[in-house]
Formats: C-alpha cells, structure tokens, sequence
C-alpha cells in the first residue's frame, strides 16, 4: 500500500472507533436527553420531525433513534470504503464486515408517457440482451425493467 492509502486506511479506522463508541455506549441517549432538554428555538436543538408511534403507542422517530439510524449509516459507509481501500480484507460468514456489503437499489423513471413512440426498451434491452448485459457488466449491478411498457406482448 501508498503512504496516501496508509492514511486514509488510518483515517477511516479512526473514524470507524469513534462511530463504533457513540453507538456501543450510552453517549446517544445521553446527548439526546441533553438536546432535548434545551429550549425550543435553541441553536443546538434541530427541529424534530412529526412523532410517529408503533402499534403499542410507542414513539418510533425519537432523537436517540434517529441518531441511532444516522450513526448505523455512518458506519455502514466506512465499512465500505474501508473493504474498497483494502480488497484483501475478506470477510467472514456471518461478521461485521460482511453484513456491511450492502445492496444498493436506484429506480430511474423512464419517460414512456412523454415520448411514446421511442422504444426506450428495445433500446436498454439491446438485441438479444446484449445491451443489457453489456451494461450490467460495465456498471456491475443487475437491470430490472418493471412497469407499464416493459412487456412486449
């Protein structure tokens, strides 16, 4: 590895521990309670969204839990880019690591309502499939075509 990997390598274990301590301990719910007890309008105290409740009456979109939320994330990003900086890092069945490759989805509306005539889905399916999997290949991730127009019939 580069020195410039060695560094960054450093900077995201660094950043991975402190993530990992703010979600291993009880520094969310005490900050919360902190930030909670501020008065409304107060420069640290970020508007809450509408309160959600769970079947039970208990309220799902708390401060600790949405923190709680951003913090997983956090950490589920640093994984990932620690797996991508150090491919040699092979994770076990069942580990941290592991469960940190995460499936990414993005649905990209096609216009078919605007431009009715234009086949947009012989164009992205391509003959035979070739397109697609030339695409797929290229982007490694998998196409679904779904919805009004996706079936020739």
């Amino acid at each position: 590895m580069t020195a410039e990997q060695l560094s960054r390598l450093s900077s995201l274990q660094s950043k991975l521990r402190s993530v990992n301590e703010k979600l291993n301990g009880t520094f969310i719910e005490v900050e919360a309670m902190r930030v909670d007890a501020l008065p409304r309008g107060h420069r640290d105290r970020s508007p809450s969204p509408p309160p959600e409740y769970d079947s039970m009456g208990k309220r799902k979109n708390t401060r600790a839990v949405r923190w709680r939320e951003r913090y997983s994330q956090e950490r589920a990003d640093l994984l990932d880019q620690l797996l991508e900086l150090h491919p040699s890092l092979k994770p076990a069945a069942g580990s941290v690591l592991q469960a940190a490759r995460r499936k990414r989805i993005s649905k990209i509306p096609i216009p078919v309502d605007e431009h009715p005539g234009y086949n947009f889905i012989g164009l992205i399916i391509g003959p035979r499939g070739k397109t697609q999997k030339e695409l797929e290949t290229k982007t490694n991730c998998k196409i679904a075509i779904r919805g009004k127009g996706s079936v020739k019939v």
